[in-house]
């Protein structure tokens, strides 16, 4: 009580001061000078400098994350585990090599806790929810002189920690923004880190190899297609594991086009001297390698294509500077697929074998794939599994030009796989897509091309034979 009395005192006296101050009759006046009376205008503050896009902010200090990588780990009875490594140092190209370095700031959370986030709260995350039985999360920050630690049992060294997380369907990165308060300061972490795949071990049974002046790859095989069509086979070997057969022009691959040969069949090509009709691509679209050979296009190029009981080598396919050697021993996938994707991962839902194009509407237009053979009817596509409806001026507009038809272009467009029906922007479906690759009115074969992208990563169909057209 004595003290506030006393700072009470000294307000009142200082009151006291000003009034008798103010009422002093004897102080000269000083005139008005307008120019010495006014207010010297505060400073414009600099501008607040522009982060960077990746980035750690600590002690006020922002600097750049420069390598980042995500993976997902198969935790068991855990679930899965997504576990992110960031580092300031530029060029560290894997997760290991981020989390093995003096500095890194790691993020860990499982599944379940990522999507009920992304799905129930706009990817919000409060740390200090989350069930101390969790052992999935942790929080570690080493940085400068910031050494902290912080897991779901053990929050001693945070007072809050926020996070708000995305994932992009189409490319699988991961975005985050974390809010930290620490014993030591404020942490501030913004990323987006790409996924890093489990690298598959390297076979000698089964290669893509190429040599380009100064470029060299050796790869495995990851994806090869048999075909057989009226007119021959096709073998499409594939340097990646790709989606479906659509996607063969987005990796190193090698197609042979037989004319005039049945899948049964052994056969060797040497691309000099053979004298039926045949074409061999062999390219890579992200270095920039491509290799045409055909019976009309053969000058100056040399090599060998062998087929015995269904298993391809390519031997020294060779032109100008370029020379590829191919090897497959496996299992041929069927271009007829229908697949589901899940964080880039496959998983076959069924064999695409009938196809009837319905036009006969007067506003909408559909399209039927079957997994039974032999279906030509309207009707009997009843139990179509995949459905997809469309509008009319898509037909001529699109599909016919080899385009694709969308969900964007049109909202209205439905994908229907057996009992669930996607429409874009509703529930988890971000998007469709529809593309008529080929179309031979005339001898009734099409390739087609369907894509359903979702939350998770959606329905990938590619099929090519024969069809029905009814209108």
């Amino acid at each position: 009580m004595r003290h506030i009395s006393k700072y009470i005192l000294l307000a009142i006296i200082g009151v006291a001061s000003i009034t008798f101050a103010a009422c002093d009759d004897n102080e000269t006046p000083t005139p008005d000078n307008p120019e010495q009376d006014a207010p010297t205008p505060d400073p414009e503050p600099d501008p607040e400098p522009e982060k960077p896009q990746n980035y750690i902010e600590y002690d006020g200090v922002v600097t750049e994350l420069k390598s980042m990588r995500y993976i997902i780990n198969d935790a068991n009875d855990l679930g899965y585990q997504y576990a992110m490594a960031m580092s300031t140092v530029d060029g560290i190209e894997s997760f290991d090599d981020i989390i093995e370095g003096e500095e890194y700031i790691f993020l860990s959370f499982g599944e379940q806790t990522i999507y009920d986030a992304i799905d129930n709260n706009n990817g919000y995350i409060d740390v200090l929810d989350i069930s101390s039985e969790d052992v999935v999360y942790m929080f570690v920050a080493k940085h400068s002189e910031l050494d902290i630690v912080d897991t779901a049992s053990d929050h001693l060294n945070i007072a809050s920690g926020e996070v708000v997380v995305s994932l992009n369907e189409h490319t699988y990165d991961i975005t985050i923004k974390a809010q930290y308060e620490t014993v030591v300061g404020s942490v501030e972490v913004v990323a987006t880190l790409p996924l890093e795949k489990p690298e598959e071990p390297i076979t000698t049974d089964s290669y893509y190899r190429y040599t380009w002046g100064d470029v060299e790859v050796d790869s495995i095989v990851g994806s090869a297609y048999a075909e057989q069509t009226p007119e021959g086979v096709i073998y499409t070997i594939c340097k990646d594991a790709i989606k479906t057969y659509v996607y063969y022009e987005d990796t190193p691959s090698l197609k042979v086009n037989i004319a005039g040969v049945t899948l049964e069949d052994d056969i060797t090509i040497d691309v000099a001297t053979y004298d039926g009709e045949f074409s061999i691509w062999a390219c890579d679209p992200i270095k920039g390698m491509d290799l045409r050979v055909s019976n009309d296009n053969r000058a100056n190029r040399t090599g060998v294509i062998s087929i015995k009981n269904g298993l391809l080598t390519c031997e020294n396919l060779s032109y100008n500077d370029i020379v590829v050697n191919v090897n497959f021993t496996g299992d041929y996938r069927s271009v007829n697929e229908c697949v589901n994707i899940s964080y880039d991962e496959r998983t076959e839902l069924f064999t695409p074998r009938s196809v009837v194009l319905d036009n006969s509407g007067d506003e909408e237009y559909k399209i039927y794939v079957s997994s039974r053979s032999g279906i030509t009817t309207v009707k009997d596509m009843s139990t179509a599994d995949v459905v997809i409806i469309y509008p009319k001026e898509g037909w001529e507009k699109w599909l016919m030009k080899g385009n694709f038809i969308s969900g964007s272009s049109y909202p209205e467009m439905i994908f229907k796989y057996q009992r669930s029906t996607y429409k874009k922007g509703e529930g988890v479906c971000y998007g469709m897509n529809a593309q008529i690759p080929e179309y031979d009115a005339e001898g009734g074969r099409l390739r087609l091309n369907l894509n359903l992208y979702t939350e998770e990563g959606g329905i990938a169909l590619y099929y090519s034979g024969e069809f029905t057209l009814v209108e």
